[in-house]
């Protein structure tokens, strides 16, 4: 039997290229992601422990250490805003990506399945024609002894 040659063959590996290029690139894009939400929740934390060394202490308050504790929440502050502001661009940027992402993926899976249905379809036909092959041998087999 012979081996089954997909015409479109070349146009599927360029398609597989493609996907995998787009895959790479969402999953670059989601990585960045995930740095920024666990930079605003290092953020967030490190908010959180300077509030309750702050309130932690009794007895003297030295004002230079409050000033500064003051400072570096404020500076806290400015840098989640800042984080919140880049996640939200690389959020849109994701979308934008997943979207092509899919589309991609979607011509490749067409071609892949347009590939096994005619792959299906040629073994099913050779088959057919090896039990007609078969078929007509036993039949001249059965003339002959006749």
């Amino acid at each position: 039997m012979r081996r089954f040659r997909f015409r479109l063959e070349k146009l599927l590996a360029l398609r597989r290229y493609r996907e995998k290029e787009w895959e790479l690139k969402l999953a670059e894009i989601t990585g960045i992601c995930i740095n920024l939400e666990r930079e605003i929740a290092h953020a967030e934390s490190e908010k959180t422990r300077v509030l309750f060394k702050l309130t932690a202490g009794v007895g003297k308050v030295d004002m230079e250490i409050l000033n500064f504790r003051e400072s570096y929440t404020a500076r806290l502050n400015r840098r989640v805003a800042e984080l919140v502001e880049e996640l939200a661009r690389r959020r849109l940027e994701q979308d934008e990506i997943r979207e092509k992402y899919i589309k991609v993926s979607r011509d490749r899976k067409v071609l892949s399945k347009l590939k096994e249905r005619l792959k299906a379809e040629y073994y099913k036909e050779q088959r057919m024609n090896e039990v007609k092959e078969i078929d007509d041998i036993s039949n001249s087999k059965a003339k002959i002894n006749i």
